[in-house]
């Protein structure tokens, strides 16, 4: 991941930060961690959340609040209301950012990345990477995962 010194800060609800705007990804992406960081504590755009669902991973909004663990009516609302997510809730999305551009990396291709990331995988007691990254264990574990495929180790 390039790092580049660019800081988003988002100040007010409503305010357009990350996650509206057509290059958000990309952004973030090349935020370094620290930015990373402070965007996620700041709370990104809700509508991040849908956009992720629809043009990353291809599955409705209700399934990616599901695997996350995220109250698909608090996030709703967020989204309807123009709002931010909470620090918890953004921390979430990054996680699939985070994967979804670690698995394009190593499948060299976002379709089978994101096809990756929702399938069952056998590493993972038979769940999809994506239901297991509303915890921490659960996102160090994939980020295992695509390691070994990287360098070619049995996962």
């Amino acid at each position: 991941m390039a790092t580049r010194s660019s800081s988003i800060r988002v100040v007010s609800k409503g305010s357009q930060g990350l996650g509206a705007r057509p290059n958000d990804f990309q952004r973030f992406a090349s935020m370094d961690p620290i930015s990373q960081g402070r965007t996620i504590r700041d709370g990104m755009d809700a509508i991040i959340a849908e956009r992720v669902a629809r043009e990353l991973l291809q599955i409705p909004l209700q399934t990616l609040l599901a695997s996350l663990g995220l109250p698909s009516s608090t996030i709703l609302r967020k989204i309807s209301r123009k709002e931010r997510l909470s620090g918890s809730e953004s921390d979430r999305i990054a996680r699939v950012l985070y994967i979804r551009e670690q698995a394009a990396d190593v499948f060299e291709d976002e379709e089978l990345a994101a096809e990756w990331m929702r399938r069952a995988n056998a590493a993972l007691g038979g769940m999809t990477p994506l239901e297991v990254l509303d915890t921490q264990p659960g996102y160090d574990r994939v980020r295992d995962i695509l390691s070994r495929i990287a360098f070619g180790v049995a996962a």
